[in-house]
């Protein structure tokens, strides 16, 4: 779990630099967006029984999850002028 969190909130900082529109997301919010990305896509992997602990699509799945929340929220979030 620890694990998952961890990663969720490095790839979090990472999508949000990497970011095509530019920096849209704020630090505080790519944290908490890529930890609550990568434990969605953990325990949604783990609930349709897509893997198990420990294995590499787990992963996978994390890193993809948060990285994929951070991204739709920084294209869909409206921008003040």
């Amino acid at each position: 779990m620890l694990g998952t969190l961890i990663v969720g909130l490095l790839v979090g900082l990472a999508a949000r630099r990497l970011h095509p529109a530019g920096r849209v997301v704020t630090v505080p919010a790519a944290l908490v967006l890529g930890a609550a990305g990568a434990a969605g896509a953990f325990y949604g992997g783990r609930a349709l029984h897509l893997f198990i602990d420990g294995q590499l699509s787990s992963w996978l799945a994390v890193i993809a999850g948060s990285a994929l929340l951070v991204g739709i929220w920084g294209a869909v979030r409206p921008r003040g002028r």
